[in-house]
């Protein structure tokens, strides 16, 4: 695995330099000094203090679906299980690889895998819940409001089937959680075949079947658990879910507020909530490359050209740099402690 976060950090770093070059290259805007002295010190942490938000957010509502379980996660190592999770997504194609990274740490916090794994589909599903609210909220804003929805065709286009397809997969992810069993009845028949019992030998594969069993067990008890016991629980995920995406969709209105761009702020966190979910399905680490260009056209109506270079540098660099600055050093050091020496060996396996 560190072998492919290296080759994803290099991958992101390069395509995102790249698509920047071509946002100030199209723009005709350029960075100088009169330029850069509009960044105020205070844009800067106010941006970064929302963006800490929403990591806090994401951090309580894994600490109260682990403490549901049983589990003593504090907002600390709440905290750190999401940002190591949130690093490990932005490296990999498609945000891929952060569910089990976070799976695995709260195995290390006492749960089974089962239960770990149920903690983190609950977590996905309020997220899930909370951006579909917040995206058709947005929508519906946009039609009643009467306003002009000042984005360009193309990325109208572009967020709207990114919505359509959140929601296909949304859906799709829901039948799984209601019955998780279908999990293990395609994955039997594979195991039990003789390709499988001849790579894995017939006693491999049949603790894996085995495993798998008591994994779906412990995953179905968790769920019943949630479902039954823990509704309020799953309601304060939501709320802490809604909120973190709030927070998510109000740094471009702060940043284009403070480089004293005037846009209506519903509208700017409306097209940031339906861009995040246009992006998820992007195959370059992180996005890098459609982030800085998606973004770039998604405010060219809004944004004069001679900021639109600079607003999409500050918007990147304060986000998912930071991100990958603070999940960079949380990892590294979990990594010197040996907490993540299971995700990397599983990973070498697949």
């Amino acid at each position: 695995m560190n072998g492919r976060l290296v080759r994803g950090l290099l991958i992101a770093l390069v395509c995102g330099a790249v698509a920047l070059l071509i946002v100030f290259r199209m723009s005709g805007s350029r960075i100088a000094w009169s330029d850069l002295r509009l960044v105020n010190p205070t844009l800067v942490v106010a941006v970064l203090a929302l963006v800490v938000a929403g990591w806090i957010c994401d951090s309580m509502r894994i600490s109260v679906l682990g403490q549901a379980m049983g589990a003593g996660i504090g907002l600390w190592r709440g905290l750190r299980i999401s940002v190591a999770g949130q690093f490990i997504s932005s490296l990999m194609p498609f945000g891929a690889g952060g569910e089990p990274v976070q799976v695995y740490l709260l195995t290390r916090e006492g749960l089974g895998v089962g239960e770990a794994s149920a903690a983190i589909a609950m977590r996905t599903l309020c997220n899930a819940v909370a951006r579909v609210m917040l995206a058709l909220t947005a929508l519906t804003w946009i039609a009643l409001s009467g306003a002009e929805w000042r984005v360009p065709r193309r990325m109208k286009a572009a967020m709207m089937t990114g919505l359509a397809l959140y929601v296909a997969i949304f859906c799709f992810s829901m039948l799984l959680i209601a019955d998780p069993e279908r999990i293990e009845t395609v994955v039997a028949p594979l195991l039990r075949s003789r390709a499988a019992m001849w790579l894995l030998r017939r006693r491999g594969a049949r603790r894996m079947l085995n495993s798998i069993s008591r994994i779906v067990a412990e995953f179905q008890g968790a769920l019943r658990h949630y479902w039954r016991r823990e509704r309020r629980t799953l309601l304060a995920a939501i709320l802490l879910s809604v909120a973190g995406w709030a927070a998510i969709a109000l740094v471009p209105a702060a940043i284009l507020r403070g480089l004293g761009v005037r846009a209506p702020s519903e509208q700017v966190m409306g097209n940031a909530i339906l861009f995040h979910m246009a992006s998820s399905y992007v195959p370059t680490p992180g996005a890098s490359g459609f982030a800085e260009l998606g973004f770039a056209e998604l405010f060219r109506m809004i944004v004069p050209p001679g900021l639109l270079g600079l607003t999409v540098a500050l918007w990147r660099l304060l986000t998912y740099h930071f991100t990958l600055l603070v999940g960079g050093a949380l990892v590294v050091g979990q990594m010197l402690h040996g907490r993540l020496t299971g995700p990397v060996e599983d990973e070498r396996r697949t």
